[in-house]
């Protein structure tokens, strides 16, 4: 689960060498079979360096053979791509122009290598006439994808050139503390949604990949990550997701014996004692082929993930996978053209704000390697066009995966270095201020704890949560036996919420985050559930015992409900399926706008509607009464928007 670019590094050198060794070999003196059986030895030694990334070892040993064969092309060009190798691209654009001095007939296959390696070092203009001319040489070519390939490169410098034209706003700075080592290779950042707590991926000595866990300190820097218990094991665990309340953990495991493919996906949970065994996710996400890179949505019910599996567009695609109600997952959606391309699509991040989706692709328009892009999900769930990052977030070379904190402007991501003298990249987690207008919406979270009102004993029950713009679908959550209950919702919205649990009255809330809830200052309760005859005996919180709905809400000045009252409704319609032996009054009230026979009315009516909805339920009309109050009832003052408001309710209450 190494970062890509380093994966990529090998295959990329043995193609290279096998190029300058055959594919660019001109007659002459250009090729390199005229050397010596002592100099081919070297050549051979050479190449085998190049193919374990030696480059330095591979350069000493080409320099030698270039002061012996000072005109011969493939020797310019090999140590051209060991130089490229070695992140030297001043020398390997000297060597590539050295050696293609030597052979002008036929040079434009070098042309690309030449116009790739400019790419890298931000020279655009110079790339483009390097493609330019690579073009041409392939217009009397028989196979037209090939030509039309290079017209593709031509374009891609020239979109390099205007974002490099553009730069965005980016400081990045290596995370403070002791998460970063200069021994082993850190990358794969995720934050709690508190920001206090980071999981990373840490590859040992070059080896062994591992997670471990660092906590943020009082000063803001981190502490010294350890081992995450209960998930490392002798295999090389890697590049994980886990939920917002972070019990479920999934992540990816490469040429595990229990595994499908080359890589899968796995998971674990986090119980009282510990985190569970690791559990492969299971035919229907993993196949013989690759699967990896997983994000996980904030409340666990869907998957993201990078595949090379049968029927993709490209070389890897992202794909998408719903939570099904027992806790398995559905086929996998492959996300479309929009996001996929012909090229490389992976690394994929879910943000907290439920629509917006970052990743990397070679496909897209970018500069040169694999690019940062985001994209929105439209209110039609169709993807909006992926935006480019820009310049110098995105680079020449290959950036990978992005993390962005909860509250959108803090992004974290792992970059390599290479040091000049060893040679040796270093891998490690920076962070970053996200230019505002790449930020995903801003989100906290929703936290509570249900108890019974009685006992005081911790509850698992049944929660309900969802915008009243009816924007999202209800997030529906079973609390474990700890009674505790965390949510990642958007900000600036306001949400309807439901808590059930058998024997016991609903209870319901309404609430904004509209402003004043922070990632560091999240939304919280304590929720204590009656037990259902101790609700009837007391009563509701009315003067008349009754219990007012708190997301029960109307059509302005009419009796229509509106959607986001079906959930609170069902749970007095589940209540009293459940407990027949219980009959329910509903009251209609209003403020004191409009005249009293106008409020009377319409406080009748929308009790009315209520009754109408519960017998649609299943309820014997017979249980049901209504009573219209109009505005003779307040609870508040009607001189303020506030106070006519909170008298503008519907209320319930029960009876044996």
């Amino acid at each position: 689960m190494m970062p890509v670019s380093f994966l990529r590094t090998t295959l990329y050198l043995i193609l290279l060498v096998a190029y300058a060794g055959c594919a660019i070999a001109q007659p002459g003196n250009s090729g390199t079979a005229s050397l010596k059986k002592k100099e081919q030895k070297v050549l051979a030694e050479a190449r085998s360096e190049l193919n374990l990334g030696k480059f330095e070892q591979a350069t000493q040993m080409l320099n030698g053979l270039i002061d012996r064969n000072p005109a011969m092309t493939d020797l310019y060009y090999l140590r051209a791509m060991s130089n490229d190798g070695a992140g030297k691209l001043t020398a390997a654009i000297s060597d590539l122009r050295k050696g293609m001095s030597f052979s002008p007939e036929d040079q434009g296959r070098a042309q690309k290598e030449l116009g790739d390696i400019l790419m890298k070092d931000g020279q655009f203009d110079e790339a483009i006439m390097a493609y330019q001319a690579y073009q041409t040489s392939l217009s009397g070519s028989t196979r037209p994808e090939r030509l039309e390939k290079a017209g593709e490169l031509v374009e891609k410098a020239r979109v390099a050139k205007a974002l490099a034209e553009r730069p965005v706003p980016f400081a990045p700075v290596p995370v403070p503390g002791g998460i970063n080592t200069k021994e082993h290779l850190e990358y794969f950042p995720n934050l709690s949604v508190d920001g206090k707590r980071m999981i990373l991926t840490r590859r040992v000595d070059g080896n062994q990949e591992d997670f471990y866990l660092s906590e943020r300190q009082e000063d803001g820097s981190w502490s010294v990550a350890q081992p995450l218990d209960g998930v490392n094991t002798e295999f090389n665990e890697g590049a994980q997701t886990i939920t917002a309340d972070g019990t479920y953990l999934v992540f990816t495991v490469c040429n595990r014996p229990d595994g499908a493919g080359s890589c899968d996906l796995y998971f674990a949970e986090k119980e009282e004692v510990g985190w569970t065994r690791a559990q492969n996710l299971g035919p229907t996400i993993n196949t013989r082929d690759y699967e990896a890179q997983p994000s996980i949505s904030a409340d666990g019910q869907l998957l993201f993930f990078s595949s090379n599996r049968p029927g993709g567009r490209g070389n890897t695609d992202l794909y998408v996978s719903g939570r099904l109600p027992n806790g398995s997952w559905s086929a996998p959606v492959n996300l479309g053209a929009t996001i996929n391309t012909l090229g490389r699509d992976q690394y994929p991040f879910w943000a907290a704000d439920g629509k917006t989706l970052f990743f990397t692709s070679s496909g897209h328009p970018g500069l040169g390697g694999d690019d940062l892009f985001r994209a929105e999900l439209q209110p039609d769930n169709a993807w909006g066009k992926p935006l480019n990052l820009g310049y110098p977030i995105n680079t020449a070379g290959d950036e990978t995966n992005l993390f962005v904190a909860l509250g959108g402007s803090t992004a974290y991501f792992s970059k390599g270095l290479r040091d000049p003298e060893t040679g040796k990249i270093d891998v490690d987690i920076y962070q970053f201020d996200l230019p505002e207008e790449l930020r995903p919406a801003s989100a906290t979270y929703a936290e509570a704890r249900i108890t019974d009102a009685k006992t005081g004993k911790r509850l698992a029950a049944t929660v309900r949560l969802r915008p009243t713009d009816q924007s999202a679908p209800a997030t529906i959550r079973r609390t474990g036996g700890d009674g505790y209950f965390l949510t990642v919702l958007p900000a600036g919205k306001d949400y309807a919420l439901t808590v059930d649990e058998p024997g016991y009255l609903f209870y319901s809330k309404r609430f904004s985050l509209a402003e004043g809830f922070t990632q560091t200052d999240p939304y919280q309760l304590e929720i204590a559930l009656e037990p259902i005859a101790e609700a009837v005996a007391t009563g509701g919180t009315e003067a008349d015992g009754s219990t007012a709905f708190k997301n029960v809400l109307f059509e302005s000045g009419s009796t229509t409900l509106l959607p986001v009252s079906f959930d609170e409704l069902d749970r007095l319609a589940e209540l009293l399926t459940k407990v027949d032996a219980l009959r329910v009054e509903i009251g209609g009230h209003t403020d004191d706008v409009g005249g009293d026979a106008t409020n009377l009315q319409l406080s009748e009516g929308r009790a009315a509607s209520v009754k109408s909805y519960l017998i649609e339920q299943g309820i014997d009309e017979n249980r049901i009464t209504t009573t219209g109050y109009g505005e003779s009832k307040p609870v508040a003052p009607n001189d303020t928007e506030e106070g006519r408001a909170k008298n503008r309710r519907t209320t319930f209450k029960l009876e044996e």
